[in-house]
């Protein structure tokens, strides 16, 4: 099962369960996830986010819906400038 950018997932092991915010892919191949607490601690202070291999990593709830991805990546060359005349 595909656990996807703003399903909430849970890690296995240590229990620390949010929203996933990041997924990380490195050069010799490992595959991470960042989970964003999306409670409180019992004090009322944010927890943070915690970053898990993606393997311990488990589905909760898929996202109602798709989390779009900013429009960053490749953009058009720039025009060349003019130099300005006096």
């Amino acid at each position: 099962m595909t656990i996807n950018l703003g399903d909430k997932a849970k890690d296995s092991i240590s229990g620390f369960s949010g929203i996933v915010t990041g997924v990380y892919k490195y050069l010799n191949g490992c595959v991470r996830m960042q989970i964003e607490a999306d409670h409180l601690n019992k004090d009322g202070n944010v927890i943070g986010s915690q970053i898990f291999d993606v393997e311990q990593v488990v589905l909760v709830k898929a996202a109602q819906k798709k989390v779009m991805s900013p429009s960053g990546g490749p953009r058009p060359d720039p025009s060349p400038r003019t130099v300005p005349t006096r």
